[in-house]
């Protein structure tokens, strides 16, 4: 890899995951809200939408489970950050 593309891959690592939180919540619940009511049928509405709510905080769709770092990170920290996720990603892939 050379650094530009290091770089760029850096940038994009989420600052503020709080505002893609309700989104993806929102996304998560259209998705899973079938398949939840097939496995536990006869809830109510709000039932349903505890659940989805703790299985959603464990869930890797969720923004504050993924890489985040704080907005005014330094390019270092960034690189760090990054490195980590790989580092990560590799040790899942090979276990």
């Amino acid at each position: 890899m050379d650094k530009a593309s290091v770089g760029q891959q850096a940038a994009g690592i989420e600052r503020h995951p709080e505002r893609r939180f309700k989104a993806a919540f929102e996304a998560y619940k259209e998705r899973e809200l079938p398949n939840l009511k097939e496995e536990h049928p006869g809830l109510r509405l709000q039932q349903y939408q505890d659940l989805l709510h703790k299985q959603f905080q464990k869930s890797p769709d969720n923004p504050f489970n993924q890489v985040t770092i704080a907005y005014d990170a330094t390019k270092d920290e960034k690189l760090q950050s990054l490195k980590e996720k790989q580092d990560a990603v590799q040790k899942r892939l090979r276990a």
